[in-house]
């Protein structure tokens, strides 16, 4: 969608203003306010590519919404949390009661929680019998759209990646990479394990553990062959579902909804070789493709999610945290990192992997073909949406096949 500047106006109630408690000359302001699910625009349907989940509504939770927006009770706006948009900017008229939002770059504004909600209400307008109400958070002028975008989509999965920390679910990996030094400091001591673990710290580039098992997961052979191109695409776009993957594996012969603890510590360990490349992989490709870019003339500081030249987003390296000139979006990390599992060998008799080839010295001969592919590819087959490029399966087999050619062709 092009970023075409968009007016919504539409009646509200209880309408309040929340100033950024620290400073309250800054822009970034937080509204919120109800809207009768019948006056709910259908136009915000088109702003929906900052939401990090595809909306399904076959689901059961999407049944349970239904039921209650259609039930004949009056407690919607209490059982649904509501929907949530980044906005341009809001003004309200409290001579006729309405908000006018104001959404210009579909990269930075629109619904980033409560897509589901949104849509069940679009499908379900002319059903609806009672007057129902749904609760509408705006936040203006939002810097750190994908940080917000991953808290607000993950609220129930912060509570199982802690329960999984008190369990010893993450014991293995701490294990492997305790002591892995990635530019100037320990990565280890900025990874959260649990819910709130540097609340007020002075930290700023903290790692999910749940990031750390959805890069690893791409590497896995037990979840993903990597002789076979059914891409990881799981590990970009639902960390939660990362997270249950890995806790659920078992021997092929053993059913078991929790998994098998003693089996999944046996894979990692199997991976030990793999793990600590694997993440100076990323931050390898994360610090050098903008540059890779410049040198065959390609002009990734043009692309507007490369944040060139705004000062007021912190561009930082993942695991270096070192401070970068541009952006790397996760939508073009995730393919281009995963694409390196096509080197990943597996023991037949003992299961230990190992790389078939180095992954730096094959970064360092087709890092040019690399960028070359996402930079041609992002606009014809993703929009040049970085959410879109970590969701196209044609861009992860255009990278996935130049890996596991380049193999190949090498052991020829």
């Amino acid at each position: 969608m092009e970023n075409l500047k968009t007016r919504l106006v539409f009646p509200v109630k209880s309408f309040k203003r929340f100033d950024n408690p620290y400073n309250s000359k800054e822009n970034t302001a937080k509204y919120q306010f109800f809207v009768n699910a019948k006056d709910v625009p259908n136009e915000l349907e088109f702003w929906l590519d900052v939401n990090p989940r595809e909306q399904k509504l076959n689901t059961d939770v999407s049944r349970d919404i239904r039921n209650s927006l259609l039930s004949e009770d009056k407690i919607f706006h209490l059982l649904n949390r509501g929907i949530l948009i980044s906005a341009e900017e809001i003004s309200y008229d409290n001579k006729t009661n309405c908000i006018e939002l104001v959404l210009s770059d579909n990269q930075r504004h629109g619904i980033i929680d409560g897509g589901h909600t949104y849509k069940i209400i679009i499908s379900q307008q002319d059903n609806i019998k009672l007057d129902k109400y749904v609760n509408f958070e705006v936040i203006t002028h939002v810097s750190h759209i994908e940080l917000l975008a991953e808290a607000r989509n993950t609220s129930v999965a912060v509570d199982d990646k802690s329960i999984e920390e008190l369990k010893g679910s993450f014991d293995c990996i701490k294990e492997i990479i305790q002591s892995d030094i990635i530019g100037e400091d320990k990565y280890y001591d900025r990874i959260a394990f649990k819910q709130n673990e540097f609340w007020g710290g002075e930290e700023k580039n903290i790692i999910d553990v749940r990031e750390i098992i959805a890069i690893m997961n791409m590497f896995n052979p037990y979840l993903y062959d990597p002789s076979v191109a059914a891409h990881p695409i799981q590990s970009y776009t639902g960390k939660e579902v990362s997270l249950k993957k890995f806790l659920k594996l078992s021997p092929d012969n053993e059913k078991s909804k929790d998994g098998n603890v003693e089996f999944r510590n046996n894979v990692v360990m199997k991976m030990k070789a793999l793990i600590p490349d694997i993440f100076l992989l990323w931050d390898t490709i994360e610090k050098e493709f903008p540059q890779v870019s410049k040198d065959i003339n390609r002009r990734y500081g043009s692309k507007k999610y490369s944040n060139y030249d705004n000062d007021k987003i912190k561009k930082v390296s993942l695991f270096s945290n070192e401070e970068l000139e541009y952006t790397m979006p996760k939508g073009i990390m995730y393919p281009c990192v995963g694409a390196f599992r096509a080197l990943v060998s597996k023991n037949k008799k003992t299961g230990e992997c190992s790389w078939g080839l180095d992954p730096f010295k094959v970064w360092e001969e087709k890092k040019e073909s690399i960028v070359t592919i996402i930079l041609d590819n992002s606009r014809t087959a993703a929009g040049d949406s970085p959410d879109q490029i970590g969701k196209s399966s044609l861009i992860w087999d255009a990278l996935y096949n130049s890996i596991f050619i380049y193999r190949l062709m090498k052991k020829a």
